[in-house]
Protein backbone atom coordinates (compact mmCIF):
# COMPACT_ATOMS: atom_id res chain seq x y z
CA UNK A 1 0.00 0.00 0.00
CA UNK A 2 1.15 3.53 -0.78
CA UNK A 3 0.71 4.63 2.85
CA UNK A 4 -2.10 6.09 4.91
CA UNK A 5 -0.88 9.69 4.78
CA UNK A 6 -0.68 9.49 0.98
CA UNK A 7 -3.94 7.65 0.29
CA UNK A 8 -6.26 8.92 3.02
CA UNK A 9 -8.75 11.61 2.04
CA UNK A 10 -8.76 12.76 5.69
CA UNK A 11 -5.25 14.25 5.97
CA UNK A 12 -3.56 14.27 9.37
CA UNK A 13 -3.62 18.10 9.36
CA UNK A 14 -7.42 17.92 9.80
CA UNK A 15 -8.63 17.73 13.39
CA UNK A 16 -11.86 18.24 15.28
CA UNK A 17 -11.47 22.03 15.16
CA UNK A 18 -12.21 21.87 11.42
CA UNK A 19 -15.72 20.46 11.97
CA UNK A 20 -18.47 22.97 11.21
CA UNK A 21 -21.57 22.56 13.34
CA UNK A 22 -24.15 24.56 11.37
CA UNK A 23 -26.59 23.67 9.97
CA UNK A 24 -25.43 20.17 11.06
CA UNK A 25 -21.97 18.75 11.81
CA UNK A 26 -19.93 18.53 8.63
CA UNK A 27 -16.41 18.92 7.34
CA UNK A 28 -15.12 20.63 4.19
CA UNK A 29 -11.52 19.89 3.20
CA UNK A 30 -9.99 21.67 0.17
CA UNK A 31 -6.96 19.90 -1.33
CA UNK A 32 -7.89 16.73 0.54
CA UNK A 33 -5.38 14.54 -1.33
CA UNK A 34 -1.73 15.35 -2.06
CA UNK A 35 -1.62 17.05 -5.49
CA UNK A 36 0.48 14.36 -7.16
CA UNK A 37 -1.86 11.59 -5.97
CA UNK A 38 -4.96 13.52 -6.99
CA UNK A 39 -3.55 14.14 -10.46
CA UNK A 40 -2.66 10.49 -10.95
CA UNK A 41 -6.12 9.37 -9.81
CA UNK A 42 -7.80 12.03 -11.95
CA UNK A 43 -5.95 10.84 -15.06
CA UNK A 44 -7.24 7.30 -14.55
CA UNK A 45 -10.79 8.15 -13.43
CA UNK A 46 -13.05 5.73 -15.36
CA UNK A 47 -15.04 6.83 -18.36
CA UNK A 48 -18.77 7.35 -17.93
CA UNK A 49 -19.52 4.18 -19.90
CA UNK A 50 -17.49 2.12 -17.41
CA UNK A 51 -19.64 3.36 -14.54
CA UNK A 52 -23.03 3.75 -16.22
CA UNK A 53 -22.82 0.93 -18.75
CA UNK A 54 -23.53 1.11 -22.49
CA UNK A 55 -26.52 2.72 -24.10
CA UNK A 56 -28.24 6.11 -23.94
CA UNK A 57 -28.25 7.90 -20.60
CA UNK A 58 -30.99 9.86 -18.92
CA UNK A 59 -30.60 13.59 -18.32
CA UNK A 60 -28.58 14.42 -15.21
CA UNK A 61 -28.93 11.03 -13.56
CA UNK A 62 -26.68 9.42 -10.93
CA UNK A 63 -24.73 6.30 -11.90
CA UNK A 64 -22.49 4.43 -9.43
CA UNK A 65 -19.86 1.70 -9.36
CA UNK A 66 -19.36 0.20 -5.91
CA UNK A 67 -16.14 -0.91 -4.23
CA UNK A 68 -17.03 -4.62 -4.42
CA UNK A 69 -16.97 -4.28 -8.22
CA UNK A 70 -14.12 -1.78 -8.41
CA UNK A 71 -11.64 -3.94 -6.52
CA UNK A 72 -12.22 -6.98 -8.73
CA UNK A 73 -12.22 -5.17 -12.08
CA UNK A 74 -9.07 -5.38 -14.22
CA UNK A 75 -10.38 -2.35 -16.14
CA UNK A 76 -9.93 -0.10 -13.10
CA UNK A 77 -6.41 1.27 -12.53
CA UNK A 78 -4.46 -0.49 -9.73
CA UNK A 79 -4.03 2.78 -7.82
CA UNK A 80 -7.78 3.24 -7.73
CA UNK A 81 -8.27 -0.31 -6.46
CA UNK A 82 -5.74 0.43 -3.71
CA UNK A 83 -7.52 3.69 -2.91
CA UNK A 84 -10.88 1.93 -2.57
CA UNK A 85 -9.36 -0.89 -0.50
CA UNK A 86 -8.02 1.60 2.03
CA UNK A 87 -11.21 3.67 2.23
CA UNK A 88 -13.30 0.57 2.97
CA UNK A 89 -10.86 -0.74 5.60
CA UNK A 90 -11.09 -0.92 9.39
CA UNK A 91 -8.09 1.42 9.48
CA UNK A 92 -9.97 4.16 7.65
CA UNK A 93 -13.04 3.65 9.83
CA UNK A 94 -10.89 4.14 12.95
CA UNK A 95 -9.71 7.44 11.47
CA UNK A 96 -13.33 8.48 10.93
CA UNK A 97 -14.24 7.55 14.51
CA UNK A 98 -11.28 9.41 15.97
CA UNK A 99 -12.23 12.57 14.09
CA UNK A 100 -15.97 12.39 14.80
CA UNK A 101 -15.96 10.88 18.31
CA UNK A 102 -17.38 13.91 20.13
CA UNK A 103 -20.00 14.66 17.47
CA UNK A 104 -21.13 11.03 17.40
CA UNK A 105 -21.68 11.08 21.14
CA UNK A 106 -23.63 14.34 20.92
CA UNK A 107 -25.82 13.40 17.94
CA UNK A 108 -26.39 9.76 18.89
CA UNK A 109 -25.90 9.39 22.66
CA UNK A 110 -27.47 5.92 22.59
CA UNK A 111 -25.05 4.45 20.07
CA UNK A 112 -22.91 2.58 22.60
CA UNK A 113 -25.95 0.96 24.21
CA UNK A 114 -27.51 0.10 20.84
CA UNK A 115 -24.39 -1.74 19.65
CA UNK A 116 -22.99 -2.88 23.00
CA UNK A 117 -19.67 -1.21 22.22
CA UNK A 118 -18.13 2.13 21.29
CA UNK A 119 -18.02 3.02 17.56
CA UNK A 120 -14.23 2.76 17.48
CA UNK A 121 -14.62 -0.92 18.41
CA UNK A 122 -17.08 -1.67 15.59
CA UNK A 123 -16.24 -4.63 13.38
CA UNK A 124 -16.22 -3.69 9.69
CA UNK A 125 -17.07 -5.48 6.47
CA UNK A 126 -17.03 -4.48 2.80
CA UNK A 127 -20.61 -3.70 1.81
CA UNK A 128 -22.04 -6.13 -0.71
CA UNK A 129 -24.80 -5.49 -3.27
CA UNK A 130 -28.33 -5.56 -1.92
CA UNK A 131 -27.89 -3.53 1.26
CA UNK A 132 -30.32 -4.91 3.88
CA UNK A 133 -31.40 -7.78 1.62
CA UNK A 134 -27.89 -9.27 1.59
CA UNK A 135 -27.04 -11.30 4.70
CA UNK A 136 -23.33 -10.60 4.17
CA UNK A 137 -23.93 -6.99 5.20
CA UNK A 138 -25.06 -8.16 8.65
CA UNK A 139 -21.71 -9.85 9.33
CA UNK A 140 -20.25 -6.81 11.11
CA UNK A 141 -21.34 -3.68 12.94
CA UNK A 142 -20.73 -1.41 9.98
CA UNK A 143 -20.60 -2.14 6.24
CA UNK A 144 -18.21 0.18 4.42
CA UNK A 145 -18.42 1.15 0.78
CA UNK A 146 -16.81 3.47 -1.73
CA UNK A 147 -18.33 4.30 -5.09
CA UNK A 148 -17.42 6.02 -8.29
CA UNK A 149 -20.28 8.48 -8.65
CA UNK A 150 -21.08 10.15 -11.95
CA UNK A 151 -23.99 12.40 -12.88
CA UNK A 152 -24.70 12.09 -16.58
CA UNK A 153 -24.52 15.07 -18.98
CA UNK A 154 -27.21 17.71 -18.59
CA UNK A 155 -29.50 18.39 -21.54
CA UNK A 156 -32.10 20.26 -19.46
CA UNK A 157 -30.95 22.39 -16.49
CA UNK A 158 -31.91 20.47 -13.38
CA UNK A 159 -30.88 19.16 -9.97
CA UNK A 160 -29.79 15.54 -9.80
CA UNK A 161 -31.38 15.35 -6.35
CA UNK A 162 -33.26 17.83 -4.19
CA UNK A 163 -33.38 18.12 -0.39
CA UNK A 164 -33.29 14.71 1.28
CA UNK A 165 -31.99 12.61 4.14
CA UNK A 166 -29.74 9.62 3.53
CA UNK A 167 -30.58 5.97 4.18
CA UNK A 168 -31.54 5.62 7.89
CA UNK A 169 -28.89 2.89 8.25
CA UNK A 170 -26.10 5.23 7.15
CA UNK A 171 -23.73 6.34 9.90
CA UNK A 172 -21.49 8.66 7.88
CA UNK A 173 -21.00 9.84 4.32
CA UNK A 174 -18.31 11.69 2.40
CA UNK A 175 -17.94 13.05 -1.13
CA UNK A 176 -14.59 13.68 -2.79
CA UNK A 177 -14.98 15.74 -5.94
CA UNK A 178 -13.10 15.00 -9.17
CA UNK A 179 -14.33 17.88 -11.33
CA UNK A 180 -13.02 17.58 -14.90
CA UNK A 181 -10.78 20.36 -16.19
CA UNK A 182 -13.10 20.83 -19.19
CA UNK A 183 -16.18 21.33 -17.03
CA UNK A 184 -17.36 24.93 -17.44
CA UNK A 185 -20.89 24.29 -16.17
CA UNK A 186 -22.48 26.20 -13.34
CA UNK A 187 -24.24 24.69 -10.33
CA UNK A 188 -23.71 21.20 -8.98
CA UNK A 189 -22.82 22.46 -5.50
CA UNK A 190 -23.74 20.43 -2.45
CA UNK A 191 -26.43 22.33 -0.59
CA UNK A 192 -26.80 21.97 3.17
CA UNK A 193 -30.20 22.93 4.55
CA UNK A 194 -31.79 24.04 7.78
CA UNK A 195 -35.47 23.60 8.57
CA UNK A 196 -37.51 26.77 8.54
CA UNK A 197 -39.17 27.67 11.86
CA UNK A 198 -42.46 25.88 12.38
CA UNK A 199 -42.02 23.56 9.40
CA UNK A 200 -42.23 19.76 9.24
CA UNK A 201 -39.72 18.81 6.54
CA UNK A 202 -40.40 15.17 5.65
CA UNK A 203 -42.45 14.48 2.54
CA UNK A 204 -42.13 10.81 1.61
CA UNK A 205 -39.38 8.33 2.42
CA UNK A 206 -36.10 10.25 2.47
CA UNK A 207 -37.44 13.22 0.50
CA UNK A 208 -37.83 16.58 2.18
CA UNK A 209 -40.31 19.29 1.24
CA UNK A 210 -38.29 22.01 -0.54
CA UNK A 211 -40.53 24.74 0.90
CA UNK A 212 -39.82 23.55 4.45
CA UNK A 213 -36.07 24.16 4.29
CA UNK A 214 -33.63 26.89 3.33
CA UNK A 215 -30.05 26.73 2.10
CA UNK A 216 -27.61 27.34 4.93
CA UNK A 217 -24.37 26.58 3.06
CA UNK A 218 -23.22 25.66 -0.44
CA UNK A 219 -20.10 23.58 -0.89
CA UNK A 220 -18.51 24.28 -4.26
CA UNK A 221 -18.14 21.43 -6.72
CA UNK A 222 -14.39 21.93 -6.87
CA UNK A 223 -11.63 19.42 -7.69
CA UNK A 224 -9.98 17.60 -4.76
CA UNK A 225 -12.56 18.94 -2.29
CA UNK A 226 -13.93 16.62 0.39
CA UNK A 227 -17.20 17.15 2.23
CA UNK A 228 -18.11 14.76 5.04
CA UNK A 229 -20.95 14.52 7.55
CA UNK A 230 -22.62 12.29 10.11
CA UNK A 231 -26.11 11.11 9.30
CA UNK A 232 -28.83 12.45 11.59
CA UNK A 233 -32.32 13.98 11.41
CA UNK A 234 -30.58 17.32 10.84
CA UNK A 235 -28.40 16.24 7.89
CA UNK A 236 -30.66 17.46 5.07
CA UNK A 237 -28.74 18.03 1.85
CA UNK A 238 -29.14 18.15 -1.91
CA UNK A 239 -27.47 19.33 -5.12
CA UNK A 240 -28.03 22.71 -6.76
CA UNK A 241 -29.31 22.76 -10.36
CA UNK A 242 -26.61 22.29 -12.99
CA UNK A 243 -26.49 24.05 -16.35
CA UNK A 244 -26.46 22.28 -19.71
CA UNK A 245 -23.16 20.46 -20.22
CA UNK A 246 -21.74 17.41 -21.95
CA UNK A 247 -19.29 16.81 -19.08
CA UNK A 248 -20.36 14.42 -16.29
CA UNK A 249 -20.19 15.46 -12.64
CA UNK A 250 -17.64 13.16 -10.97
CA UNK A 251 -16.96 12.24 -7.36
CA UNK A 252 -16.13 9.44 -4.96
CA UNK A 253 -18.84 8.51 -2.46
CA UNK A 254 -17.65 7.00 0.84
CA UNK A 255 -20.04 5.64 3.44
CA UNK A 256 -20.65 3.33 6.36
CA UNK A 257 -24.03 1.68 7.00
CA UNK A 258 -25.18 -0.31 10.02
CA UNK A 259 -27.75 -3.04 9.47
CA UNK A 260 -27.42 -5.62 12.24
CA UNK A 261 -28.20 -3.40 15.23
CA UNK A 262 -31.47 -2.32 13.65
CA UNK A 263 -31.20 1.40 14.32
CA UNK A 264 -32.20 4.48 12.37
CA UNK A 265 -29.77 7.39 12.46
CA UNK A 266 -32.39 9.76 11.00
CA UNK A 267 -35.17 9.07 13.51
CA UNK A 268 -35.91 12.22 15.48
CA UNK A 269 -36.80 10.01 18.46
CA UNK A 270 -33.23 8.73 18.64
CA UNK A 271 -31.67 5.36 17.91
CA UNK A 272 -34.39 2.76 17.85
CA UNK A 273 -35.04 -0.34 15.72
CA UNK A 274 -36.95 0.03 12.47
CA UNK A 275 -39.90 -2.34 11.84
CA UNK A 276 -38.09 -4.45 9.22
CA UNK A 277 -35.17 -4.90 11.63
CA UNK A 278 -37.47 -6.11 14.39
CA UNK A 279 -38.91 -8.66 11.97
CA UNK A 280 -35.41 -9.75 10.95
CA UNK A 281 -34.42 -10.24 14.59
CA UNK A 282 -37.54 -12.35 15.14
CA UNK A 283 -36.79 -14.52 12.11
CA UNK A 284 -33.21 -15.08 13.24
CA UNK A 285 -34.32 -16.13 16.71
CA UNK A 286 -36.81 -18.58 15.18
CA UNK A 287 -34.05 -20.04 12.99
CA UNK A 288 -31.76 -20.86 15.92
Amino acid sequence: MTGVDNLCCLPTRIGTAAIRREPFPHLVVPDALPPALYQELERSYPALAEVAGPGPLANNRLYKLAAADVMTSPRIAPLWREFFAYHTSAEFFRRVCALWQDELAALHPGIRDAFGKAPEAFATVLRQPGKKSNAANFAADVALDGQFGMNSPVTTPSSVRGPHLDNPAKLFAALLYFRHADDSSTGGELELYRVKPGQRPMARGSRVKPDAVEVAERVAYAPNTLVMWLNSPLAIHGVSPRSVTSVPRRYINLLGECYGAGVSFTDSAGLRPRPWQLLERYRRRRAR
